[in-house]
């Protein structure tokens, strides 16, 4: 299977939601455990990453609005929230695709992030063209 073999809302879903392994792996612990309430602490050793790591991921499916965050005895825990029908028909094909053929999707991955390092650069690089009116001059 190529990566261009992924089911279309699986390859959108990855470029539009998932930035890293970190937060592939963090999304199908907690959607494959969605009863659990975890810890960062034992997320990061389930999981084997680091803390800071760990943290980036938490923060981005948390905005993605693909888990929930809890204070619990001054302690953070985290856990899945279910999406709509058709999200999470997208994420059983993904953790499908991640298991019998994970190649395709950490390929897809490494072109999603070139993808968004070159698009950041070209905004960059165009953004240094922007003439803007000096404050100073009126």
């Amino acid at each position: 299977m190529d990566s261009n073999e992924l089911p279309d809302d699986v390859q959108a879903l990855l470029r539009d939601h998932i930035e890293s392994y970190e937060q592939l792996e963090l999304l199908l612990l907690l959607r494959a455990e969605r009863d659990h309430r975890w810890t960062e602490e034992a997320l990061s050793a389930r999981l084997r990453i680091s803390s800071s790591l760990l943290a980036v991921a938490l923060e981005r499916l948390k905005s993605a609005s693909f888990l929930e965050e809890w204070l619990d005895n001054a302690e953070k825990r985290y856990t899945y929230i279910a999406q709509s029908d058709p999200i999470e028909t997208t994420l059983g094909r993904l953790v499908q695709a991640y298991r019998e053929h994970p190649i395709p999707i950490v390929k897809l991955m490494s072109a999603n992030a070139i993808e968004r390092v070159r698009t950041a650069a070209l905004h960059t690089f165009a953004d240094a063209f922007i003439i803007r009116k000096d404050k100073n001059r009126g």
